[in-house]
């Protein structure tokens, strides 16, 4: 997301991106499931590079590689959709041959800090969301106690649904999720708008 203000009025991010022509302050960085893995770690490279980020959204984020399990792993291991077998799988593309080291690499795990203690403290606000039947739930509340830790977390919102019962459109109507994704879009509006929400 970017606020109207941004890059002069043009809303237009892709058009500009290369021309490096947008106040990055009143960006936001957003995305769901393996998207809200890397809204995480978009705000994480802008920031290491000079570039300060209004906030990171990250709804039913993947947030660290499935060694060592959780418990909500296990319970919803045979879920709709979005299961423990895909998810192991999914992580298994992105680090083939991880025996499980790279879960202490900040550049992998959510729950692993930069190096870098002004990069740590110029990372933006976070807001997350987590759902309840969902495999990714427990390392969603993990990353939350984190950020509470570091002062960082905007806010956190749990839904009564599995991973994909709070994306906008025919899985989540009538769902626990359905507002999920409104909110969600809100309060970045809110945070670009206002810096003191």
């Amino acid at each position: 997301l970017i606020s109207s203000a941004a890059g002069g009025g043009d809303t237009n991010l892709v058009s500009k991106a290369f021309g490096v022509d947008i106040d990055t302050s009143r960006v936001a960085t957003f995305g769901q499931s393996a998207g809200g893995y890397l809204s995480a770690h978009v705000a994480r490279i802008l920031t290491e590079k000079g570039h300060d980020v209004a906030l990171q959204v990250s709804l039913v984020p993947m947030v660290k590689p499935p060694h060592g399990g959780t418990r909500s792993q296990f319970v919803n291991w045979h879920a709709p959709f979005w299961n423990g077998l895909i998810n192991s799988y999914a992580w298994s593309v992105y680090l083939p041959g991880d025996d499980g080291s790279l879960s202490n690499d900040y550049r992998v795990s959510l729950l692993v800090d930069p190096p870098n203690a002004d990069i740590l403290d110029r990372l933006p606000p976070v807001y997350l969301q987590i759902n309840t039947k969902d495999v990714l739930r427990d390392e969603g509340e993990m990353y939350a106690r984190h950020l509470q830790s570091q002062g960082k977390l905007l806010g956190l919102d749990e839904y009564n649904t599995n991973h994909v019962g709070s994306i906008p459109g025919k899985l989540s109507k009538g769902g626990p999720g359905e507002e999920a994704f409104s909110r969600a879009v809100e309060i970045a509006r809110k945070k670009l708008h206002d810096v003191n929400y």
